[in-house]
């Protein structure tokens, strides 16, 4: 999958990045603020973006979602500590990976997108990933 990573920890956005990349993705990023997100997104649509919550600049991973989603219907989970925040805009995001995350959640948080696109709600999530709800269908029909 292509994934769009919104992450402001410099370090938490290496870990995310080089984790999905040896599992095989496509790294977007890591970006830091509402604009890069969207420049990126411009240019190539990612598949998934995984966003923290709180951003750089005091800007919001909610904001990141729902312009993702309105403008390329693009899913996203947040990736965040901030789970009772994320449980208020369960509108525009999937689900919530708390942090902090292992390395199988986040791989398997991966999965359980890709199952979702493809119209499948997966037996089990992994640990640490609250599934707000099952989604439409993101990918383009």
């Amino acid at each position: 999958m292509r994934i769009l990573i919104v992450e402001d920890e410099a370090i938490i956005a290496l870990c995310i990045g080089l984790t999905l990349q040896e599992a095989g993705h496509e790294i977007m990023g890591p970006v830091a603020c509402l604009d890069a997100s969207l420049r990126l997104a411009e240019r190539m649509v990612p598949d998934l973006a995984l966003i923290d919550i709180g951003l750089d600049r005091g800007g919001s991973g909610i904001e990141v979602a729902r312009a993702l989603l309105k403008r390329w219907r693009v899913m996203s989970i947040y990736v965040s500590a901030r789970s009772s925040r994320a449980h208020t805009s369960t509108n525009v995001a999937v689900g919530c990976l708390n942090k902090p995350f292992a390395t199988q959640s986040l791989i398997g948080t991966v999965e359980v997108a890709r199952a979702l696109q493809q119209g499948n709600i997966p037996a089990s999530l992994p640990e640490g990933l609250d599934l707000f709800h099952a989604p439409p269908r993101y990918a383009a029909d």
